[in-house]
């Protein structure tokens, strides 16, 4: 093998590639055809409909361009929008449409032709078709009926007929087309990147193609024996990466569909993530079990339905036969000697498949295998590996026992690298228990679960481990993590349920002040961000109705302000680094663009996670006696009543916290999984969820009967029919001009604060960059020049938005949006002052909110001239913004978030800034716990004023996005090259101290008894309330406190400003009146006591 380096481009990356002996440069690059829009995340226009490529005829079945253009718009989209009639009358508008050619059609004969295989028409009709479309193959399963059955041994049952595709016909669809072959990448490379020259150099990882697995796959086929039909050819690897989860079609109504999906490795990932891009194959729609086995297994049972466990058998028996048939002979020869192939570009390669990926949820999209009595859960995951769901050894990685899942990077976390499974060792034992099972024995018979049970096996092979026998292929490396459920809507929306369960625990009854209504309140007064990054919050966050994926991402990143002091002192100091934390690892584990910096800091921050949650269950949880949200007994007393036929009991029960599952065990996989495949949005289950809009949009046009085959059709049918260079942009136009009289600061009781010197400020502004228009500097004029700058009518031009493009950390172009008198108005730019000097005593960013966008036609009078109008030729158009500064507060403990706080209007606080100098927008949320400010900042004729800007301080939300996360992570950062320079720090990730308390006690103390916060003589309390409790105690007839009044966080014995803390400059201690400690100790009544049970063990 030959190596082949690059050299580094302007962002310090470099590529190196292994490349065979007789090529010394990659003949085949895609990323050479990258253009700006490749790379634009928000500037990206809609794509075109996908109209006939290759060599297929050039109309299909249709035998004129007006069918054609008139077919492809009906299949386009299932239901008709305003643009899609604008794209009908286009159509009829183009000079080559004839109605003659329409309207003469068999349109329903020719639709059925578009989604048929070859083999279903007539050779004169299906010469045009070049892809083996869709096949159908019935599927029996083995069921082993025990001896004490009816008929007992290996009996078949017929379940139904199989939709799938030949994955070598979707390869070579792939490979040949001319289209796709321009971003198909042939040759891994290891990327490196190195801040300077003084500085070491790491890897990076991002793309499959890029990633350590890919690489050593390529080195794998180099090394396979030569046959005559490749002798001579160059090898290339075809990286599979497949995904199934099952969907309902539907809202309402049982129609469900299990679709598979086959992606490439080879392109790229932000390609594959685009479902517009239709990089996603449709390889089979999996069949389930149907009702009629009920009465089968109950005829054989003497009437009634066995075990669960033969249920679960014949759900993976159903499962694995599917897979069988996919995993055809055609692909395993494929694996082994290769696929031959010419390539667009006129070169034969010899191409080897190979399954990298399997992407697959874990217990959230169950899946129920009998309809009738029983519902027996089962999760893909363990589907797929041949596991038992929920075993005592759950992990299809490792054998750590259940009991120990809670260990999550600690010291004694060591079965995940030094208990691994063995593969061969495992197929043994199966084999071995599938023979008892031939002879006679249950599937749930002890001498069965003798054999498996302490490795939570199932007896029966994977059709992976049958079919690609020898292949060297291990299934279990290529179930990779799923940030998707096993974080966002496992481990943290699990958290998120039981700190619902807390709040409820410390609020009072229907009528009177509740915790959770304040926790609302704080997400409605959080402003949405970006296009939707964050989107705004609904009027009631802690109910949780309909949410998906993304609304618990938001409910996280935002979780900081919303939860701060809602529990007394001693749980908020736990769990508000536990937040911290959760957000932090949560940015870390979703970048898109990785190197040996950011994951070692995961791994610190994965340690930190589990150190901090254990911390939370052993300092709060267990302290706390919480029960159910009505709306869980709501759910369980359904289940049961459906479950027993008859009523369930909606009184809640006792609930913990119940987060050390596998999931949460899962979370120490992602460092060692992101160096081997690369970053986790590659392979995360959420591309997949994309993709399931086909599906669902094509639904309504099936009759919702056999609609497998229907939707087969359909995807055949869409199938074979199918500038942000610029830093930043103002609107051009003219249209609200603004008199500089407006901007007159007046005189007396009547001065305007914000207009004071703001005519010399701008021109002073202004000066220096009309200078630099002219090709003067300022060493050309005199210090008083200022005076004869003009502006063309005395006019000033406003314009509401302005977009400001950036550079990511991941080297791609993306935009913000900064819009006047709204929350999106506030921006960061660096800081001038800040070099490593200064650290810790300059902020690396300054924070400022927009006042108004300008521009104005500017030119430079001399004194001769300035009693009369300059010439046009001497205009030159300058835009700037008028700013109001914010004061800094860094954060005073490593887990929390700076401060900002707005400047009271004044020569200090407004200034003016060139566009260029804005980074990008920045996201603040008030700070609710400190209040909103006793004297409302002073308003502006020249200013709308809204009430987002009365709060006392906001964070500066670092977690709003993944770039902005980055941005705070010195020295780690790829495309944010100003942290190149010398002026910011190197990159440094904390250590854990030999003595760091991990927690692992958590779960072995004794529970104690709740102390109600009340019981004791009111004593002295701090920190002020947030406006919802505020509203709710007015509405519950207390009187409204002033600025500085207690909330009900605080109803405990806490620290006082004396003793410090990283608030305490800012707090205000206070006494509780006589008539409100009696009000709180009635509340206090109504807190359940925790018995003295002992913890349940996870």
């Amino acid at each position: 093998m030959y190596i082949y380096s690059s050299d580094r481009n302007s962002f310090g990356v470099a590529r190196s590639y292994r490349l065979p002996k007789h090529r010394s440069t990659p003949l085949h690059d895609p990323d050479q055809l990258t253009t700006p829009d490749d790379v634009a995340d928000s500037t990206r226009p809609p794509p075109n409909p996908v109209s006939p490529t290759g060599d297929q005829h050039q109309f299909g079945p249709f035998h004129s361009k007006s069918a054609f253009s008139l077919a492809e718009w009906y299949w386009q989209s299932p239901s008709k929008s305003c643009s899609d009639f604008q794209a009908l009358i286009s159509i009829l508008k183009d000079s080559d449409f004839s109605l003659t050619d329409v309207v003469k059609i068999d349109w329903k004969a020719v639709f059925k032709a578009l989604g048929s295989n070859r083999e279903d028409l007539p050779d004169t009709d299906a010469s045009w078709i070049r892809d083996d479309g869709w096949k159908r193959t019935h599927i029996s399963i083995d069921i082993p009926f025990h001896k004490y059955m009816k008929d007992p041994g290996i009996r078949t049952f017929a379940v139904g007929t199989f939709h799938h595709r030949s994955i070598v016909s979707i390869i070579k669809e792939k490979l040949l087309s001319k289209k796709d072959f321009q971003r198909f990448h042939y040759y891994p490379y290891r990327a490196t990147w190195k801040r300077t020259e003084g500085n070491p150099e790491v890897e990076i990882y991002g793309e499959a193609y890029s990633s350590a697995a890919f690489r050593d796959a390529y080195s794998e086929v180099q090394r396979r024996p030569t046959t005559e039909e490749n002798k001579g050819l160059e090898r290339v690897v075809v990286a599979l990466m497949f995904w199934s989860d099952a969907t309902q079609l539907t809202s309402f109504g049982g129609a469900s569909l299990w679709p598979c999906y086959l992606f490439f490795g080879n392109e790229s990932k932000y390609m594959r993530g685009e479902p517009s891009k239709h990089l996603g194959y449709h390889v089979a729609y999996f069949l389930k079990l149907p009702d009629k086995l009920n009465d089968h297994l109950k005829d054989r049972n003497q009437g009634k339905l066995p075990t669960d466990t033969l249920f679960t058998y014949c759900k993976k028996e159903l499962f694995h036969k599917q897979w069988s048939i996919l995993l055809d002979r055609e692909l395993v020869d494929a694996m082994r000697d290769g696929l031959v192939l010419e390539c667009p570009d006129g070169h034969r390669r010899c191409f080897y498949p190979r399954i990298f990926t399997y992407s697959a949820d874990y217990p959230e999209k169950q899946v129920v295998l009998s309809p009738h009595r029983y519902q027996l859960l089962t999760s893909n995951r363990a589907l797929i590996s041949g596991m038992r769901n929920n075993g005592g050894a759950p992990c299809h990685r490792c054998l750590i026992k259940k009991s120990n899942l809670f260990q999550l990077g600690a010291p004694t976390d060591t079965e995940r690298t030094r208990k691994r499974r063995n593969a061969s060792q495992e197929q043994s034992d199966i084999l071995e228990a599938y023979k008892a099972i031939q002879n006679g024995y249950a599937v749930s018979s002890n001498k069965v679960e003798d054999i498996l049970k302490w490795q939570s096996l199932v007896p029966r092979q994977t059709a992976f481990a049958t079919e690609l026998h020898g292949l060297n292929f291990h299934l279990a490396s290529t179930l990779v993590v799923d940030i998707l459920h096993e974080f966002e809507i496992g481990v943290w929306k699990t958290l998120y349920i039981h700190l619902m369960r807390i709040l409820d625990a410390f609020s009072t009854g229907r009528d009177a002040l509740t915790l959770s209504a304040e926790l609302d309140a704080r997400y409605r007064e959080t402003p949405a961000f970006g296009r939707d990054t964050i989107r705004k919050f609904p009027l009631n966050a802690s109910q949780m109705k309909r949410k998906a994926a993304r609304d618990y991402e938001d409910l996280l990143q935002c979780a900081i302000p919303a939860f701060e002091g809602l529990l007394p002192e001693m749980h908020s100091a736990t769990l508000m680094p536990l937040l911290f934390i959760c957000a932090q690892w949560h940015a870390l584990a979703k970048l898109r663009l990785h190197n040996d910096f950011t994951l070692d800091l995961l791994e610190y921050t994965t340690m930190q996670l589990g150190a901090q949650m254990r911390r939370f269950h052993r300092d709060t949880c267990s302290k706390i006696a919480t029960k159910e949200l009505q709306k869980e007994a709501d759910a369980r007393a359904k289940r049961e009543a459906k479950e027993r036929k008859g009523n369930g009991s909606t009184a809640r029960k006792p609930a913990t916290l119940g987060i050390f599952t596998i999931k949460f065990h899962f979370l120490g996989d992602y460092v060692p999984i992101i160096r081997k495949y690369g970053t986790t949005d590659s392979f995360s289950t959420q591309m997949g969820e994309l993709y399931h809009r086909d599906p669902k949009s094509w639904f309504p046009r099936t009759d919702r009967k056999a609609y497998e085959e229907q939707l087969s059709h359909i995807e055949r049918r869409q199938s074979r029919l199918l500038p942000p260079s610029l830093r930043y942009s103002i609107g051009a136009s003219q249209n609200l001009p603004l008199s500089l009289n407006v901007f007159l600061p007046g005189e007396g009781a009547h001065k305007d604060p914000y207009l004071v010197d703001f005519l010399p400020k701008l021109k002073q502004h202004l000066l220096p960059r009309l200078l630099e228009k002219m090709g003067l500097t300022v060493d050309d004029v005199t210090r008083e020049a200022w005076h004869h700058v003009c502006l063309q009518g005395n006019r000033l031009y406003s314009h509401k938005i302005m977009r400001l493009n950036y550079t990511t950390y991941d080297v791609r172009r993306d935009g913000d949006i900064i819009h006047v008198d709204t929350p999106r108005s506030n921006i960061m730019l660096l800081n001038s002052r800040y070099s490593r000097s200064t650290l810790g005593l300059q902020p690396a960013y300054l924070h400022a909110r927009v006042l108004g966008i300008f521009h104005a036609n500017v030119s430079l009078a001399k004194a001769a001239q300035l009693s009369r109008e300059p010439s046009p030729a001497s205009l030159h158009r300058i835009e700037f913004l008028w700013v109001q500064w914010y004061t800094f507060h860094q954060a005073t403990t490593p887990f929390a978030l700076d401060c900002v706080s707005l400047r009271p209007p004044g020569v200090d606080s407004l200034d003016f800034l060139e566009p260029t100098t804005a980074l990008r927008a920045v996201h603040l949320i008030p700070r609710f716990a400190l209040g909103r400010l006793r004297t409302p900042i002073l308003t502006s004729r020249a200013v709308i004023p809204h009430g987002w800007a009365q709060w006392k301080a906001y964070y500066v939300n670092k977690f709003a996005d993944r770039d902005m996360f980055m941005r705070y992570q010195f020295g780690m950062s790829v495309g944010h090259t100003y942290m190149h320079a010398a002026s910011f720090p190197v990159s440094t990730v904390p250590a854990i101290p030999p003595d760091f308390d991990h927690c692992l006690d958590a779960l072995l103390e004794e529970p104690h008894h709740l102390t109600s916060p009340l019981d004791a003589t009111p004593t002295p309390l701090t920190s002020p309330p947030g406006e919802g409790i505020r509203r709710n105690m007015t509405r519950a007839g207390e009187c409204a406190p002033g600025d500085g009044e207690v909330r009900l966080c605080n109803i405990t014995k806490s620290r006082s400003a004396d003793q410090g803390g990283p608030d305490s400059h800012s707090r205000t201690t206070l006494t509780l009146t006589t008539r409100r400690t009696l009000m709180l100790k009635r509340i206090s009544m109504k807190i359940p006591k925790m018995n003295s049970k002992k913890p349940r063990r996870h």
